[in-house]
């Protein structure tokens, strides 16, 4: 039992991570109902949905990777340049610097109101609820096709948009790409960008539940952690390759015909539960 559980969540975080129905709300719906907190003997944290996301990541590092390893290289080259900026790797070195700044919104408010989260985490109706927000808020992005590019203002709005993001229900892509698409930044662009911002959060995320998971640590948990991560990578891959089909058409608003009735239907689940 415990393994199909482990199975059916790290399948649907793989499969709701990247498109914009959050997969965090999903999984805390789905533990609800399952009990797997009880089940999989899981400590009273995020450290499973750290792991599972992590596992999601390793879609975008395989799909992105000519992309990171430009931005990489580029911060390389600025170091041994005597962090002075040169023509040839100028953009990649902004690009690193958009991420930076679009991650301090999120990382503040992981830190800050780690409790609060975790609460959230634990609430499946305040999930439900999130999940309709999400989709109320995707249809703003409706007809929004315009290519701008980056200013330091529209990545830390951005950033914003994660940090709000963090909340189950709500989702990150679906909040930072609407978010983009909104500031008149082009779908391949915004997806790109938000993609890559999830990548010092959901690492920092995950170290940060890891050490504080601390004595709750055992070899099953491990298993389940890695086991869980694995299945997550697989379905991430393929979900976030149908994504960037999906987002050539510019039909990302209609994720929020599925959000809206079922957020509804969740939140009259949990009130007579």
């Amino acid at each position: 039992m415990g393994f199909w559980i482990v199975l059916i969540l790290a399948v649907i975080q793989g499969l709701t991570e990247f498109f914009p129905v959050s997969s965090s709300g999903h999984l805390v719906l789905a533990e609800a109902l399952l009990g797997a907190h009880a089940r999989l003997a899981l400590p009273d944290s995020i450290l499973f949905e750290a792991a599972v996301h992590v596992g999601t990541l390793g879609a975008v590092v395989t799909i992105y990777r000519k992309r990171l390893v430009r931005i990489f290289g580029a911060l390389i080259l600025w170091t041994r340049a005597g962090f002075r900026r040169k023509e040839s790797f100028d953009d990649d070195l902004s690009y690193a610097g958009w991420i930076v700044v679009g991650s301090i919104p999120a990382g503040v408010v992981g830190l800050l109101f780690r409790d609060v989260i975790l609460r959230a985490f634990n609430s499946p109706s305040l999930a439900a609820f999130l999940l309709v927000l999400t989709g109320i808020f995707l249809l703003f992005g409706k007809g929004k096709s315009s290519d701008s590019g980056f200013t330091w203002s529209a990545v830390l709005l951005i950033g914003l948009a994660q940090a709000v993001a963090i909340f189950p229900g709500c989702s990150r892509s679906g909040w930072t790409i609407t978010t983009a698409l909104l500031l008149g930044i082009g779908f391949s662009r915004a997806a790109e960008f938000s993609f890559l911002l999830s990548v010092p959060a959901i690492i920092g995320a995950f170290l940060v539940e890891f050490q504080l998971s601390g004595e709750s640590l055992t070899k099953d948990l491990i298993v389940i952690l890695f086991v869980g991560g694995i299945i997550a990578f697989v379905s991430g891959f393929v979900a976030l390759k149908l994504l960037l089909r999906i987002l050539k058409h510019g039909n990302f608003y209609r994720f929020s015909y599925y959000l809206i009735p079922a957020g509804i239907l969740f939140m009259a689940c949990f009130y007579y539960l």
